[in-house]
């Protein structure tokens, strides 16, 4: 063909490198102490470092390749000069980490003071990232608006999943589900506004949902996000793996059935198990787990709220049964206690992508499963609903 289609062009764009075949990332960070670390890496893959280097009189310069943009972190950490000069202050250290898009070109970053920035893990403030910006990737300008746009909203669902944290407070939760759906609506409207698959391949990420918490509906709406591009690089093809993957897991999946053990010692099986005139809470939990002998407290409640309509099914994963009846008497829980035979530990995470625990499934009179979740306040909420 002489020219092109457009949809081809734009996913070739998209996905191939700039003409120059590396980066400078040059920058100006005020405040900074001498000698402080800084480091540029993918997004989760710290160990990978892209470029590596120092802030000298507030500045520093990075150099690395980039075949196509990618989100990055830049760490900055000065906890090697404090270790230095024995400093016993840790308040005065500084560990800063932001993100931006990085491609090949001429970038400059820059923000007023090093102590504008975000600091890192938990004392992360999303409404510092207005107070630094990246010149010459034509990905993160777009990305920056994204950022930018979204700040209350995502700095609110930060501030409401600490508190719910904190307090435990149902419907401190129901107002952070609320605000993470009105998120998830930005994010798609943004997607399809801005046509630029980098950005848009790394937002849809946040769109992704635990397993039997979307239908085959959903799956589509993302698919379409994307339908107007080719297959031109991996992260693409990688993106829609993951949609054939995440069928498997829709809601309206049959419950299978396996073998379990009471604590009187007697084999039963699983679906025998599910109440047969209403709805069945199965918590797959384990001795050794803090966090699912944490949630105890707040599924006696829902027992007592909703336990005369709805079913409840406590199974362990223990390997050591002795253990678990040894938790069993700790506990005293009101509900009926199963310890899941080796075959059915096994094919949980192939059935139900079942990975961590706890983990709740919520199964439909008919033995759909219908909810998947680790938060005793998301199965809460999914309870009120029925």
């Amino acid at each position: 063909m002489k020219y092109l289609s457009s949809l081809l062009l734009l996913g070739l764009i998209a996905c191939n490198q700039k003409q120059t075949d590396h980066f400078v990332l040059r920058g100006t960070i005020p405040g900074a102490t001498d000698s402080t670390e800084i480091i540029l890496a993918p997004n989760g893959k710290y160990h990978k470092k892209i470029a590596e280097g120092y802030i000298i009189n507030g500045k520093f310069e990075l150099r690395g390749k980039a075949d196509q943009p990618v989100y990055c972190r830049l760490c900055m950490n000065d906890q090697d000069i404090l270790d230095r000069v024995e400093s016993k202050k840790q308040e005065q250290r500084r560990y800063m980490e932001i993100g931006f898009f990085v491609e090949n070109g001429e970038l400059t970053f820059q923000t007023p003071h090093i102590d504008s920035l975000p600091k890192s893990f938990w004392q992360y403030d999303e409404r510092k990232e207005k107070n630094y910006t990246l010149q010459g990737s034509d990905a993160q300008n777009i990305f920056y608006r994204y950022q930018q746009q979204t700040i209350p909203s995502r700095y609110r669902i930060h501030s409401l999943n600490n508190t719910y944290r904190e307090k435990g407070n149902i419907e401190d939760f129901k107002t952070l589900s609320s605000e993470r759906a009105k998120l998830e609506e930005s994010t798609k409207n943004f997607i399809r506004q801005n046509q630029n698959l980098a950005v848009n391949l790394y937002l849809v990420e946040q769109l992704k949902k635990e397993p039997f918490t979307y239908d085959q509906a959903y799956l589509d709406v993302l698919a379409g996000l994307f339908a107007s591009y080719q297959d031109t690089c991996a992260t693409l093809k990688e993106f829609r793996q993951y949609l054939r993957d995440a069928q498997a897991f829709v809601q309206g999946k049959a419950l299978e059935n396996g073998k379990m053990t009471t604590s009187a010692g007697k084999t039963v099986s699983l679906l025998e198990q599910l109440r047969k005139d209403g709805y069945t809470v199965i918590d797959f939990w384990a001795s050794w787990c803090g966090p699912c002998r944490a949630s105890f407290p707040h599924l006696r409640e829902m027992y007592r709220l909703y336990g005369e309509k709805i079913g409840f099914i406590s199974l362990s994963v223990d390997k050591d049964e002795k253990e678990w009846q040894k938790a069993l008497g700790e506990e005293q829980l009101p509900w009926p206690q199963f310890l899941a035979g080796k075959e059915l530990v096994k094919s949980t995470g192939s059935l139900y992508n079942i990975t961590s625990i706890p983990t709740f499934l919520l199964i439909d009179p008919n033995g759909k499963i219908i909810f998947s979740g680790h938060s005793s306040g998301e199965l809460e909420t999914e309870l009120a609903k029925l």
